[in-house]
């Protein structure tokens, strides 16, 4: 916070007469977003019949469609990612009399209920369906309401002949660029000091890079085929991991976009980059479609059928993204089946012949997993005292459903292993294959050490990520590697 109000001593409107209202842009300066941008992309996810209705006015120029899609979707104001700097300057200036306006190139409707959410506005004023109120176009309204002149907040080079005509110019974002040029020009120039901005940071985040370690399995065929040791493998199966990478993050992306809203109500994901406005939604969506573009384009030259699995699980992972994973029991099954499908792609990359023990084991194992996750979401809501679980099919008394299936599930994947182990041929064509036991024991006591964090509700994150930075589960899965070369 100190930080803060020393960066808001530069913000200092003193210097101006009083009398002298500030005008205040939307996009890019009262907000890090395109309100445009944000009301697209919700009517695309959450109105998409009624989007396409608006495809007409899309030929008529900028102001019919933010029009039509202002009354598609009328974009949230509490949504919105503000700029706590413009806030807290505006709120400056009211409490020095010093009237504020909203004057802005998005549509009306969406200005006004802007300021009925903020206050602290005089008015505002916005696009019509037959008026852009940008650039040239708002110094004339401008200058036709304040004869007496005005002091401009803006954001980019459409406002420059703006600051130039204004009594004073307000900076915001990528317009400090502008600072020296208007200086120049002899304009009164105020700057909101820049955010501190990591952008590479932010995309691996975005990207949730951390989440390809899932992809891993992909590798798992390799070893069990025991072609580890076959580069031109090895390098093909690499690419399909890079592959399918970019595809799962841009499904990431995509369920950003779509849950903006709610991911800016939420404790910790209102952080997000694209939540938060430190990455465009524009930005976030061209990223997806090259990320998704890539990604099969890889997998084709790759392989056809690698292709075709890679997209059947971007078709069920959006399934379940958009809808699946709010149905109860099913959600967690379809998270076993994406899993699954991880293997199979190693499989069908390499030539490798299909195995029901490890396809069944996989489901099995992953379902036991999906549950545990979701019946500490069970137990924290039961004893929060809660009626409901927000996103989710279940309820808080659901606990011993959870509990009674996600056991059975890990049981289940146990005992297929053990069967595995005694009936498939093929073990024995290991050097010494009673060393392969100490998979279902490792396995089993992994499994338990999860479910009881789970039923004590200490188990924070999801199951994958929290085996990553557990030593316990790094030492257990040392053991069982160590086994498997000890067969070998």
């Amino acid at each position: 916070m100190k930080q803060r109000r020393n960066e808001m001593k530069v913000l200092d409107l003193d210097c101006f007469d009083r009398k002298l209202p500030l005008i205040c842009d939307l996009d890019g300066t009262l907000i890090k977003s395109d309100s445009l941008h944000e009301n697209l992309f919700d009517a695309f996810f959450h109105s998409p019949q009624q989007l396409l209705r608006t495809i007409p006015n899309w030929f008529k120029g900028r102001p019919a469609l933010k029009e039509a899609l202002a009354k598609v979707r009328s974009v949230e104001p509490q949504a919105l990612p503000y700029r706590e700097q413009m806030l807290e300057l505006i709120r400056r200036a009211r409490s020095a009399g010093r009237e504020t306006y909203l004057v802005t190139a998005a549509d009306q409707s969406i200005a006004d209920d802007i300021i009925s959410h903020l206050g602290g506005f005089d008015g505002a004023k916005g696009s019509s369906g037959s008026l852009n109120l940008k650039s040239r176009r708002k110094l004339e309204w401008l200058q036709e309401s304040f004869p007496e002149g005005f002091i401009y907040a803006g954001d980019s080079a459409a406002d420059l002949p703006i600051w130039e005509a204004a009594s004073g110019a307000v900076l915001v974002g990528d317009g400090v660029k502008f600072e020296s040029k208007l200086r120049e020009a002899g304009v009164e120039v105020r700057t909101l000091s820049p955010e501190k901005r990591h952008p590479v940071k932010d995309w691996l985040s975005e990207l949730r890079i951390h989440q390809w370690s899932k992809n891993v399995l992909i590798f798992v065929p390799l070893f069990l085929g025991r072609i580890a040791d076959d580069f031109h493998a090895v390098l093909k199966t690499t690419f399909g991991f890079l592959a399918f990478g970019l595809i799962v993050s841009a499904t990431y992306i995509i369920n950003d976009l779509a849950d903006l809203e709610a991911d800016r109500a939420h404790a910790t994901k209102r952080f997000r980059a694209i939540a938060a406005g430190r990455i465009s939604v524009m930005n976030g969506f061209l990223a997806c479609l090259v990320m998704l573009a890539t990604g099969i384009g890889t997998a084709l030259l790759l392989d056809h059928q690698f292709a075709v699995v890679a997209s059947v699980y971007l078709v069920l992972t959006l399934a379940y993204s958009f809808r699946l994973k709010r149905v109860a029991l099913l959600d967690v099954t379809v998270i076993g089946a994406l899993f699954t499908l991880r293997i199979v792609m190693g499989q069908v990359l390499n030539g490798l012949a299909f195995s029901p023990w490890l396809f069944s084991f996989s489901v099995m194992f992953f379902i036991s997993l999906a549950l545990a996750k979701r019946h500490v979401e069970a137990m924290r809501a039961c004893s929060n005292g809660k009626d409901t679980i927000e996103g989710r099919g279940y309820l808080p008394g659901d606990w011993p459903l959870t509990l009674g299936h996600g056991l059975a599930s890990a049981s289940a994947s146990i005992v297929i292993m053990l069967l595995f182990l005694a009936l498939e041929p093929r073990v024995h064509l290991y050097h010494n294959p009673a060393w392969l036991y100490v998979a279902p024991l490792g396995v089993s006591i992994w499994l338990q050490r999860i479910w009881l964090l789970s039923h004590r509700m200490e188990l924070h994150d999801d199951p994958i990520v929290f085996a990553l930075n557990d030593k316990t589960s790094w030492f257990i899965g040392a053991l069982i590697a160590s086994a498997f070369v000890m067969a070998m």
